[in-house]
């Protein structure tokens, strides 16, 4: 009978209909594109039971947020989904369906920012995406503002939906959730439906009245409930005994007790039914799955099992998988026959299995077809390749033990990820891959280095680099670099990760190996080599390949950005100051327009903007951009340690300068240890270093001038080294120019000179 219909011409018109919808978009989902379907909550369903006290307790709830606590089969979604479309609530939801890939900041709140979006159009969204859209987007100090901010600002309450948070376990992840909650605008409630405690402030939430919960012993069904539902389902009504059995053996678990009304359809005898009960819910699961799946044809049963591999399925996807031609029927009979398939959008396209049946299923799998599971995840990963959705790709690749293709998959979109603040789901592939196919795999290994890199993560990066240079170069990588040996050399040449030394003849060699002006990878290599040469003391040699990186047409923006950072710095140190000024000002605005402000590699800016205030005399300037510096560095305690040596000792000048002898200390110690570290080529950074410690140990002051100066002219005498005039000192400092005039007066009697430049001089040599 369940084939008969899936023939009728009902099933053949949403077949047609299923199949010529285009499934997915082949723009890189994921990056650009949302999933549509994870917006959508569940629709109603004629059977779902009543849970009227429930939705008005919610209804009613002024909680920030409202927590859904249970065990997986308890209709927690259902739940809310009910409330969303109760007549006691009037406010639109926007509901997010989590899955393994959000276990990403970038990817998590992109997707929070799309269901806000198609709740409250009145929210800037495009705002928020564009901030998101960097290599390493700041949630926290960004991104959350601009979303808490658009939303306050709306003229009606929202409430945000996150269904299976427990799939989120990134501390950074729980870290701006609770961030959010913290300064949660009033328009705005939070729901959580999580089979898990997450990893948030509850019991502050708690005792502050702020938190709603609703747990397992509430969302359990009663006597009443259970019966209402095995009558919808099963057109059965057992008796007051068997139905309190029931309730005994599956502890009020809905899932258990729905999953027993399907099998009680036309079973000869409930009493006798029920009465076979036995054991705790997993085994209960597993007799009631196979009592449903052995009532269905072979067919059927075969469809079950093989597109149990998947997360979500939609009928273009199912019949690459079984190779067949009869997947819009099947699916319009599964959903027909309520067999735990949960649609996921509005049209009909994509639908999951109920997971707990879906466990079940792979079970089942596992015994009938176990060798047909890796050809299965096989054709998932080759259909989700052609249709633009990289990250299911690789996933399936992995999970058929296929490690070529994975590996051939992440080559080609792991840069594509990590420019657009997906770092994470690169690690998440690398990490799935294993060290063992990566030590295999040079390719891997290249991408295992790239990504650990762009994280912090120093240890790991070099470790992979001997794979890479143990490879035979076959041509050119994925990516566009030319050859292996280009990346471990342009690897080197960037982050510095051995020294000084070994940075500059890396950056050296990358240059020589990629020679093609049309390509990004060679004004990265430019680049590196203009950072290095600078680094090392060599300012003259290092401008023209930085000017080349900084003004190639094919630079990317964070090459540009370095480059014209560290122009900058050379212009300052040789006191071309309006040049300085200039160049960081550029170097400014190619951050802020293509959202790379304020990000742990762009910190250059900052260092570059210190250095020019500090040569300008503005202490109080430089030191807040060079704090800001070191503090977006140390995000990534792990990454190249030379922006960080030069904001350290750019840093320690500064304080010194100011009269904070003790903070320059700890500073230049803090320098020290870098180069103990890394010796080999940094006799220039040395030598600073050496200068700074000496003035360190001169006597202060105070010491050597019969009349100190005062702190006022200090500060006074301060600003007199750089190029401001004494009306613009007066405007820095807030008082009047006569007042510094009469400032620089007893600055000159006190050092015994009569002009700016002597005093500068002297205090020069006295170490103020």
């Amino acid at each position: 009978m369940v084939v008969q219909e899936a023939r009728s011409g009902d099933g053949q018109r949403r077949a047609q209909r299923l199949a010529a919808v285009p499934a997915m978009s082949r723009a890189r989902v994921g990056v650009d594109v949302p999933i549509e379907a994870k917006f959508h909550p569940p629709n109603l369903r004629p059977e779902w039971v009543d849970r009227r006290g429930l939705i008005s307790a919610l209804a009613r709830t002024d909680a920030k947020l409202v927590l859904l606590g249970a065990p997986a089969g308890f209709g927690k979604t259902t739940l809310v989904a009910q409330w969303r479309a109760s007549d006691a609530e009037s406010r639109p939801f926007a509901w997010v369906s989590l899955d393994r890939g959000d276990d990403d900041p970038g990817r998590l709140w992109w997707h929070v920012v799309c269901a806000l979006e198609r709740a409250c159009p009145q929210i800037g969204g495009e705002g928020i995406l564009r901030a998101l859209r960097v290599t390493d987007p700041k949630i926290t100090g960004e991104v959350l503002p601009i979303l808490i901010n658009e939303v306050a600002a709306l003229p009606a309450p929202v409430v945000l939906v996150l269904d299976d948070y427990h799939v989120i376990t990134e501390r950074d992840c729980h870290e701006q959730v609770a961030f959010l909650l913290r300064h949660m605008p009033a328009p705005l409630q939070m729901v959580l439906i999580t089979r898990a405690e997450p990893a948030l402030p509850l019991a502050r939430l708690r005792t502050a009245g702020e938190l709603a919960e609703i747990r397992a012993a509430e969302l359990r069904f009663t006597a009443e409930q259970a019966d209402t539902l095995l009558r919808s389902v099963a057109g059965v009504r057992l008796s007051e005994p068997d139905t309190d059995d029931l309730l005994e053996r599956t502890e009020g678990w809905p899932a258990g007790i729905y999953l027993a009304a399907l099998s009680l359809r036309g079973h000869s005898s409930s009493q006798a039914f029920i009465r076979q009960f036995t054991g705790d819910n997993r085994f209960i699961v597993d007799f009631l799955a196979e009592e449903v799946l052995g009532r269905q044809p072979r067919e059927v049963q075969q469809f079950l099992a093989r597109t149990s591999i998947l997360g979500r399925f939609c009928a273009p996807l199912c019949d690459a998988v079984t190779e067949s031609a009869s997947a819009a029927d099947l699916i319009d009979v599964l959903e027909r026959e309520n067999l735990f398939i949960v649609p996921l959008d509005d049209t009909r396209q994509w639908y999951r299995y109920h997971q707990l049946f879906a466990e079940v299923l792979r079970g089942q799998l596992a015994r009938t077809e176990a060798d047909l599971a890796p050809e299965l995840h096989r054709r998932a990963s080759a259909w989700y390749q052609d249709h633009g959705s990289a990250d299911e790709a690789v996933s399936h690749a992995i999970a058929a033990g296929d490690f070529g293709r994975a590996t051939g998959l992440i080559a080609d979109h792991w840069f594509s990820y990590v420019r657009t603040g997906q770092v994470a789901t690169v690690l998440g592939w690398i990490r799935s891959l294993g060290n063992e196919q990566i030590s295999a795999s040079p390719v891997a290994a290249h991408c295992a280095a790239w990504a650990a890199a762009l994280s912090g993560d120093r240890q790991t990066a070099r470790g992979w680099l001997p794979v890479i240079d143990s490879a035979h170069d076959t041509g050119p990588l994925p990516d566009g670099m030319p050859s292996l040996r280009f990346s471990a050399a342009l690897l080197r040449g960037v982050y510095g990760f051995e020294g000084l030394k070994v940075m500059h003849e890396s950056a050296t060699v990358a240059t020589e190996l990629e020679q093609d002006p049309t390509s990004p990878w060679y004004a990265l290599a430019m680049g590196a080599l203009g950072f290095s040469q600078y680094m090392r003391g060599m300012p003259e040699e290092a401008a023209p390949p930085l000017r080349e990186a900084a003004y190639s047409p094919v630079s990317l923006p964070l090459t540009r950005i370095v480059a014209l950072s560290t122009l900058s710095l050379i212009a300052a140190e040789a006191g071309r100051l309006p040049e300085a000024q200039e160049l960081v000002q550029a170097a400014r605005d190619m951050g802020q327009r293509d959202e790379f402000r304020r990000t742990p590699s762009a910190t250059l800016v900052l260092v570059a903007d210190g250095a020019v205030c500090a040569a300008q005399g503005r202490l109080g300037t430089a030191r807040a951009e060079l704090e800001g510096a070191l503090t977006s560095r140390q995000r990534i305690s792990g990454s190249s340690p030379w922006p960080t040596l030069k904001a350290t000792l750019l840093l320690a000048q500064v304080l010194l300068d100011a009269g904070d002898r003790e903070g320059a200390a700890e500073l230049a110690g803090e320098a020290s240890e870098v180069l103990a570290a890394f010796p080999d080529g940094a006799e220039a950074q040395q030598a600073r270093l050496d200068a700074l410690e000496r003035r360190l140990a001169a006597p202060p002051q105070d010491a050597r001038l019969a009349e100190p100066l005062t702190e006022r002219e200090l500060a006074v005498l301060r600003l007199l080294g750089g190029t401001l005039s004494l009306r613009e000192i007066g405007q820095e400092m807030h008082v009047s120019a006569n007042t510094i005039k009469t400032h620089t007066q007893a600055i000159y009697r006190k050092l015994g000179v009569s002009a700016r430049s002597d005093a500068v001089g002297a205090a020069r040599r006295l170490g103020l």
